[in-house]
């Protein structure tokens, strides 16, 4: 194949897991980049893209509705925040993944991480007193929230509002 029908095929939806898997390990990061965003990418392949050395693959790789679960608990470390907030979106991603990535020094994937159903209610809790105000609204927005995080989300939010200005 040549590089234009590679790159075609790897962005079809109809191609075979066969020829996705062979497209996979192509010499060509744009290739393999396609592969990744690919839905009917086969899980092997997935799992050798998340290792792949270029993060713009990484993180297409995070946000496959088929990424098998031991993949994104490796990505779920990576030192990319972009990688990491894909994961952090995932619906399959496991919950011992959204604990991690729950203290994830990058607001933005704590409130992906708030976002994801998957999340317990525990981890929920302790993002509710989250230094960001993004990340609470999130945690308030979450249709598993409890009454108890509802009020500590507006307790964290009073609190962080009178330290900034004690005559409020």
């Amino acid at each position: 194949m040549n590089y234009q029908q590679k790159e075609t095929a790897a962005n079809n939806s109809n191609t075979t897991p066969e020829t996705l898997q062979q497209l996979a390990t192509d010499k060509d990061s744009y290739v393999r980049y396609k592969v990744a965003r690919n839905p009917n990418t086969p899980p092997e392949s997935l799992k050798l893209l998340a290792t792949d050395k270029d993060s713009d693959i990484r993180y297409c790789v995070a946000r496959n509705p088929n990424m098998p679960q031991e993949s994104l608990e490796l990505l779920a470390t990576d030192k990319d925040y972009r990688v990491r907030y894909w994961v952090a979106k995932n619906p399959n991603t496991p919950q011992e993944s959204l604990e991690l990535l729950a203290t994830d020094k990058d607001s933005s994937v704590r409130a992906c991480a708030a976002n994801n159903s998957n999340i317990t209610p525990e981890t929920l809790q302790q993002l509710a007193t989250d230094m960001s105000c993004f990340v609470r609204d999130i945690v308030a927005q979450n249709p598993n929230r409890t009454e108890l995080i509802e009020r500590l989300v507006l307790m964290t939010n009073y609190q962080l509002a009178q330290a900034a200005d004690p005559t409020t």
